[in-house]
């Protein structure tokens, strides 16, 4: 038994001499180094930088509506086309992003049942997007928009203010992983100092 272990003891010996020299080895090439490392540093440098600023785009996204919601809350004239594709351009301005933009403003009411979800009538006084963008009707408010509105009294309006921007990453997708998207926001809010945004050839009722 004895003689077995020394056996094995004798064999395993040129291993460990040969691991712990591996293991004590501090000699080196920095740039065989720097060709295996490179590629992961820029990699991450790219993503990193991709990912804050897809998160800085959409952050502009949605302040860049806030305002123009703000902006229309406070109106107590009678919108036009003018003023709707200046609201356009400023949104630009504030976003950074090109002609691919939209806004499209539409200002609804509730009529009936107004304190049951499920029961309550909206309905549009007006719609109007820039661009040539489809605009909404009662129906399309009864349908898909009614349940991102939030309850509010007979005869109260909400000014829903929708936005959309195109975002190109600065890197390739196949470098990061993002690739270009669209960013889509929808903010309510109440008229502050009116009891209803009117639009020019639109009547505004009581």
């Amino acid at each position: 038994m004895n003689r077995m272990s020394s056996i094995a003891k004798r064999a395993g010996r040129p291993t460990f001499k040969a691991f712990a020299s591996f293991r004590d080895d501090d000699e080196a090439s920095l740039s065989v180094e720097a060709v295996l490392v490179l590629p992961f540093l820029l990699w991450g440098f790219l993503a990193v930088f991709t990912f804050f600023d897809v998160y800085r785009a959409k952050n502009l996204s949605l302040k860049g509506n806030y305002a123009i919601s703000d902006l229309l809350s406070r109106e107590t004239n009678t919108l036009d086309m003018a003023y709707l594709n200046g609201a356009e351009n400023l949104y630009q301005y504030l976003t950074q992003s090109g002609d691919s933009s939209w806004l499209r403003v539409t200002v609804v009411t509730c009529t009936e049942d107004c304190d049951v979800e499920a029961d309550r009538t909206l309905e549009v006084d007006w719609s109007r997007a820039t661009d040539g963008l489809d605009t909404y009707d009662n129906t399309d408010v009864m349908g898909g928009l009614k349940a991102i509105i939030p309850l509010m009294a007979e005869g109260e309006r909400l000014i829903m203010v929708q936005t959309s921007m195109q975002y190109d990453p600065p890197f390739s997708e196949a470098l990061t992983g993002i690739g270009a998207r669209t960013f889509t926001d929808t903010v309510l809010t109440r008229p502050r100092f009116a009891p209803q945004l009117c639009f020019q050839g639109v009547g505004c009722g009581a």
